[in-house]
């Protein structure tokens, strides 16, 4: 059997595990969904979904910042805006180099090259999945119980005490400053890419500008954090310690949706986490799984919007990319 129908087959059974999953959940949970009262209200959805637009304008505002950095020209925010925008719905095309070949595409309208529009999105694949785990480690230190940190300073055999090993997240947060630095992400980088049988690239920014970007990477993942919080409201009440689960929850579904590379966009996969997670944390099943489908709506309607929005920037024929990449070795 040829590879490709083997890695379809797979993805098939692996949104197939999901959704039943997810039906399981719902069957054995019969009851409490029927007596479950919720009521949704409109104006913290409304501010949550325009939290999450500006979470996205944000992240456009930083890829377009990471391209400034590697080309001489001078690129202006509307249209690398709009390339940002209209790449979006390609995630969602089966295929993971949808997004990277519309990119491709769309950068050489306003004369950026290949090997530069590639070293931008590994640059933005990095600040957007190390800042993400940077808001998750944080959150970390008020959702976790005290049980939890006895826990895990027992495992360690007493070196540190349960109040030194809840604040010992913060060493991550050390680490993730260091492992951004662009000598150790231009190594890690280019070893991928001799795997892939693909020339190097040069990362020509400073330090103190990937810290920037990250800073910058950080605050869109914040406002989205708020967003999540606001979304969870507009479902019910919560109380001030739910806040920190809250974020955790949706920051760490969706590193892990992101990092599946099983379905479009992490589909189902993210749905199924964030399930899991909040009614671990004793949030209602109903609630969990509305919550969810909220969350899948909003992120997947504001790209949809953003790329009916730059529409008029249409990509080349896919077919005439790819055989470009196939010409071209990327050299930033």
């Amino acid at each position: 059997m040829k590879r490709p129908i083997v890695r379809t087959l797979l993805k098939i059974a692996v949104v197939a595990l999901v959704v039943g999953f997810l039906a399981y959940a719902i069957y054995k949970n019969a009851n409490q969904l029927r007596e479950l009262e919720f009521s949704l209200s409109i104006l913290p959805l409304l501010a949550s979904t325009l939290l999450v637009l500006l979470s996205f304008v944000v992240q456009a505002i930083g890829w377009h910042r990471i391209l400034r950095g590697l080309t001489p020209q001078k690129i202006k925010l509307r249209e690398s805006g709009a390339v940002w925008f209209a790449s979006q719905a390609a995630k969602y095309v089966p295929g993971r180099m949808m997004l990277p070949l519309v990119r491709f595409s769309l950068c050489k309208r306003v004369g950026v090259d290949i090997g530069r529009t590639t070293m931008s999105i590994y640059l933005e694949l990095t600040m957007m999945t190390s800042s993400a785990i940077l808001v998750f480690i944080l959150s970390s230190i008020g959702w976790a119980d005290e049980q939890t940190w006895q826990f895990l300073a027992a495992k360690m055999g007493g070196a540190l005490a349960p109040e030194q090993v809840k604040y010992a997240p913060l060493l991550l947060v050390i680490v993730s400053l260091i492992g951004i630095h662009p000598r150790l992400l231009q190594w890690a980088i280019n070893l991928g890419l001799r795997l892939l049988k693909k020339g190097p690239l040069t990362i020509g920014l400073s330090y103190a500008r990937v810290l920037l970007l990250f800073g910058w990477y950080t605050l869109a993942w914040l406002l989205y954090a708020l967003s999540c919080v606001l979304l969870i409201r507009a479902l019910g009440a919560i109380g001030a310690a739910q806040v920190l689960p809250i974020v955790g929850a949706f920051m760490l579904s969706w590193v892990i949706g992101f990092l599946s590379f099983i379905t479009p966009g992490g589909i189902g996969i993210r749905e199924a986490v964030l399930t899991g997670l909040l009614t671990m944390w004793q949030f209602p099943l109903g609630i969990a799984m509305v919550a969810a489908v909220l969350c899948r709506l909003q992120w997947t309607g504001m790209e949809l919007l953003g790329a009916a929005l730059t529409i008029r920037y249409r990509p080349a024929p896919l077919q005439e990319i790819r055989r470009e990449l196939d010409r071209e070795t990327p050299q930033a």
